[in-house]
């Protein structure tokens, strides 16, 4: 009977740690899916000595509608000082202090340089232009003359450059526009993309295409529900397929070197 009772007793306990351990698991704010998170980065940024990483860019990057973003993650695993100063609506060309342009101009020195397009020069109208261009006449001469400048900043820190991803900004049901839509211009979302990736090859940078299937798909409803909520800014599941991403590049390039 007591031989009986102490079996009872330890297969209660089992079933009890199960069902907590299984409440973890399925809890989004849990210390357990912020460990899965945190091991997952630390494959990429596993000898990483980064002591310092510079980001820029628009909301995406500064972390709008999220209580995390890629740099937060990537600071956790790494421990580096991050200096994040991207800023809501920023274009890339230079029209003012908000600028992707000019916030590189802020920056101290880094190992490691973030770089995110953006797509409110898109949304604003400004021409794709030409390398030879100046900052504030297109979108590729604020590019060029912004890799420029992070090169300035630190020749020997890497840079890492972000596309934009797929978009469909909704407001309740209804879709405000998506990644295909033609501004005044005539030019979609993909055109601008297709131009800086082919500015990184020309400049020899790497670059992580955010713009695929595989990654987000703000068209679908439930993608919308799990990792963007309002089709446009990724929430803190979004925060980290981006960071995945850049640890799989930086991994990489460092493999490589």
């Amino acid at each position: 009977m007591l031989d009986f009772q102490l079996k009872t007793k330890k297969l209660l306990k089992r079933i009890i740690l199960y069902l907590k351990s299984s409440k973890l698991r399925n809890n989004t704010n849990s210390y357990y899916r912020e460990a899965v998170v945190d091991n997952h980065l630390k494959r990429y940024f596993k000898h990483a000595k980064l002591k310092q990483v510079g980001i820029i860019g628009d909301s995406v990057s500064f972390g709008l509608k999220s209580k995390i973003n890629y740099g937060q993650y990537i600071q956790k695993v790494t421990g580096a000082r991050v200096q994040n100063l991207a800023v809501s609506g920023a274009h890339l060309t230079d029209n003012g202090v908000k600028s992707i342009f000019q916030q590189a101009t802020r920056l101290n020195k880094c190992d490691l340089y973030i770089f995110q397009s953006t797509d409110d020069d898109w949304l604003a109208n400004i021409v794709i232009g030409n390398k030879h261009d100046t900052a504030k006449q297109s979108y590729l001469g604020a590019f060029y003359q912004t890799i420029l400048q992070l090169r300035q900043l630190n020749s020997q820190a890497q840079i890492i450059v972000l596309t934009t991803t797929y978009q469909t900004p909704v407001w309740g049901s209804v879709v405000r526009r998506t990644d295909l839509t033609n501004n005044t211009l005539g030019y979609s979302l993909h055109d601008y993309m297709a131009a800086v990736k082919k500015a990184c090859v020309d400049l020899n940078v790497p670059y992580v295409d955010l713009m695929r299937s595989s990654l987000f798909t703000p068209s679908s409803s439930a993608f919308r529900a799990k990792y963007m909520p309002d089709g446009l800014h990724p929430n803190a599941e979004g925060h980290h397929i981006i960071a995945l991403e850049i640890g799989k590049i930086y991994k990489k390039i460092n493999v490589n070197d």
